[in-house]
């Protein structure tokens, strides 16, 4: 493995501070959340267990987990928090969460690590944009992903073991290079010079899904970061990322997402956001 073959992709950072109690959301995100509670309570549900998320704490949450999160006021009736949104990839199209098994919840010296390093960021994304805010941006993002390596367990032993076939490097090409247009399965498999019989539970068994479910988590990943980095009308993402209408759009983004994409662009409306293109 390279020192390049690890990206960060984008990562943005926000705070909130709440006054009205019980604010819950269920949702499944293509990203790795990263949050610190600092007054009230987080409640975090997910398939297996539920938690509490006390002040100074950090809630992690791997990319495509479902979760519902509850927010508690305190005695004082605020509820206030600091967070990143991130997504790192290995070998340009692997999410590097999907290759940990990572805690819900960490406290003490990590946790105060993470909330330092989400700080900075914060700092950071409120002041000019810089050559070496940039690159201190880079920096503190892989700060993070270390200790996010450090206190997860890993999948693999040895990196190398997930590093897919060559042959299907042409077909993420060909999917990211396409995303407006319509995507077939026999268009992959053509792109990786395999026959549709050999390319399909081929595919699958490198990437444990579907070439298709891949082609539209892919879609919905893009049109996330549309959503919060541009200012197109929904309709206009929709037809970027390959949808023909806004409506099948809008019930696959919410079949993925567990919201619509208005609710997902009005919750990070105030984000602060630094895409990769930002930091090359």
């Amino acid at each position: 493995m390279q020192l390049n073959d690890i990206r960060l992709e984008f990562i943005r950072t926000g705070e909130r501070t709440l006054t009205s109690d019980k604010f819950t959301r269920t949702r499944t995100l293509p990203e790795t959340i990263v949050a610190q509670c600092l007054q009230g309570q987080y409640e975090i549900r997910t398939q297996d267990q539920t938690i509490f998320v006390h002040p100074g704490e950090i809630v992690l949450i791997g990319s495509e987990v479902p979760f519902t999160n509850i927010h508690h006021l305190d005695q004082t009736g605020v509820m206030s928090s600091r967070w990143i949104h991130c997504r790192f990839t290995i070998f340009d199209n692997i999410d590097v969460a999907s290759l940990l098994d990572i805690p819900l919840k960490i406290s003490g010296f990590q946790a105060s690590q993470m909330g330092d390093l989400i700080g900075q960021l914060l700092a950071i994304a409120n002041g000019p944009n810089t050559l070496l805010n940039f690159i201190r941006t880079n920096e503190i993002a892989f700060k993070i992903l270390y200790i996010l390596c450090e206190v997860s367990k890993p999948k693999f032993t040895d990196f190398e073991d997930i590093r897919y076939s060559e042959r299907l490097f042409p077909v993420f090409d060909h999917i990211n290079n396409n995303l407006s247009t319509s995507i077939s399965v026999k268009d992959l498999a053509k792109a990786a010079h395999m026959s549709l019989s050999r390319f399909f539970p081929y595919f699958k068994s490198q990437m444990q899904q579907s070439p298709m479910d891949y082609v539209k988590k892919t879609r919905i990943t893009q049109a996330c970061r549309m959503l919060v980095t541009t200012e197109l009308s929904i309709s206009g993402i929709a037809e970027r990322v390959g949808f023909s209408n806004q409506f099948h759009f809008s019930r696959v983004f919410k079949e993925i997402c567990g919201e619509t994409p208005s609710a997902y662009r009005s919750q990070l409306a105030n984000a602060q956001y630094l895409t990769s293109d930002d930091l090359s």
